[in-house]
């Protein structure tokens, strides 16, 4: 039966056809037009008004650009224009140009402008004062699911001379920077305040689907020890910080519908990603499960930790970290976190060799992290793989962030409207490369940001800020979750 199995035979209705063109289903499109399937596709005149509008002209009005250029190909006439009550001039009617021109879409609008010059206006039989309408019509939607489709683009399209406003403009992006922080800001009764919040129970009621347990339960009552493991800690944070967003649209809404980027800390960079629109808040679950789980089976390898040290200059702490790799021991730089603030990560006996080394030369404090892992370094190449692998599954669902983004991996901005195929790699390599938080901050900065939000627990990037800036540090607001 084709793309319409079960309807009427949508090959005689030229109102599915326009119906299809309307919604962009292209699928149906090809089948009825380009296909050789003679069994299936549409043998009437492509050009048949269905009420008024011819159905090039219904994917026109509805912005349906890729519908318009198969159409055409399928010897749509882009000269036609549509009907026009009687005791009204024919030749007064609109083509398909001008009905896409009223509706907003210039780029529909430049290919038709093209097709008028390339193609030759077919030649009609002239039916009273009307020559614009064929006198062969085939189904034109008068019973069945024909009719159904035709009453909704009555109901949603075009009429014939109406002036349709073009939308205006969204209105600009903020100043307002949105970060969120990674694992390592938890703590025992988060979401206290917020769990009753209706949009919040409803990504809490998600998160015990996707997870399977009870985060909000570990959330108010821990244990702390069970909070602080990796694959409860990381979706417990990525709760929080979307659930912060729900308190920060109350207070500012504009910061949500428009900030001006977005950035996260680690696990943060998923929250923030989100933020931006690039998956839904299941679908960003889904992967920090699976980043958390995996995380947590590559710490189990070997021994391994982290180590916070502050006072040291970058070039002196990687002199100190490369002192401490003996044979196959690993130590490195994981985050860069503010001026002469890192935490470093790697195999624990190298790590506990760093925290002393790293007072030996001048530190002001080298001390060991609560975390089990290597995070950021060679030592999570097994949990990249089971990343990556989940990543490459959801790409295709995957959108361009409404917002510039700064990744973590280059420490750099990412532009609002760029496929999600161009950075999205970054997200597997962060696994096993350092975290440049203070150059995305500077250079968030930099750009014009003027207003930062924290959002999720804790206070620690608004720390991090009075370091980096203390000038942006009071344009620098927690909201608490």
């Amino acid at each position: 039966m084709g793309p319409y199995n079960g309807a009427p035979n949508p090959k005689y209705d030229i109102a599915y056809l326009a119906s299809a063109g309307r919604k962009g289903d292209l699928d149906a499109l090809e089948a009825l037009l380009l296909s050789e399937d003679v069994e299936n596709k549409f043998p009437g005149d492509i050009n048949t008004h269905v009420t008024d509008m011819t159905p090039l002209m219904f994917a026109a009005q509805a912005g349906q650009i890729e519908a318009v250029e198969l159409m055409l190909k399928a010897k749509a006439d882009p000269h036609m224009k549509c009907r026009m009550p009687h005791g009204k001039d024919p030749t007064d009617g609109e083509n398909a140009k001008d009905i896409a021109a009223k509706a907003g879409w210039d780029d529909i609008v430049a290919v038709l402008e093209k097709a008028e010059k390339d193609i030759t206006p077919h030649k009609y039989k002239r039916y009273g004062r009307d020559n614009n309408c064929r006198l062969q019509v085939y189904n034109t939607g008068e019973t069945g699911a024909g009719r159904d489709a035709l009453a909704a683009m009555k109901r949603a399209d075009y009429v014939p001379g109406e002036v349709k406003v073009k939308k205006p403009p969204a209105p600009p992006p903020t100043s307002i920077a949105l970060m969120f922080p990674g694992q390592g800001s938890q703590y025992v009764k988060m979401l206290s305040d917020l769990k009753d919040n209706p949009e919040v129970r409803e990504m809490i009621a998600t998160a015990r689907r996707v997870l399977g347990f009870d985060v909000l339960q570990l959330c108010l009552e821990g244990p702390e020890e069970k909070l602080e493991e990796t694959s409860v800690c990381q979706p417990a944070m990525f709760l929080a910080g979307m659930a912060g967003l729900v308190k920060l649209k109350q207070m500012r809404p504009e910061a949500v519908e428009r900030p001006g980027c977005v950035a996260g800390l680690s696990l943060g960079e998923y929250t923030a990603l989100c933020a931006a629109g690039v998956f839904t808040f299941e679908e960003g679950m889904e992967l920090v499960k699976v980043r958390g789980a995996a995380m947590q089976e590559a710490a189990k390898s070997r021994p391994q930790a982290m180590v916070s040290v502050a006072g040291l200059d970058q070039d002196t702490l990687e002199e100190v970290c490369a002192a401490q790799v003996k044979g196959d021991e690993v130590c490195q730089i994981a985050n860069v976190l503010f001026p002469k603030g890192f935490s470093c990560a790697g195999t624990k006996p190298a790590m506990e060799a760093l925290a002393k080394a790293a007072v030996d030369r001048g530190a002001m404090q080298a001390k060991m992290l609560k975390t089990s892992g290597g995070f950021h370094t060679k030592l999570m190449e097994p949990a990249r793989a089971r990343l990556e692998e989940a990543l490459t599954a959801l790409l295709p669902k995957m959108k361009p962030p409404k917002c510039d983004i700064y990744m973590n991996v280059i420490g750099k901005k990412v532009k609002a409207g760029t496929p999600p195929s161009e950075f999205v790699p970054m997200l597997g390599k962060q696994l096993v490369s350092p975290v440049l938080w203070e150059p995305s901050v500077r250079l968030m900065i930099r750009d014009g940001m003027t207003e930062f939000f924290e959002v999720g627990p804790m206070k620690q990037l608004k720390a991090m800020m009075k370091r980096i800036d203390p000038n942006m540090w009071s344009s620098t607001v927690n909201v608490e979750v």
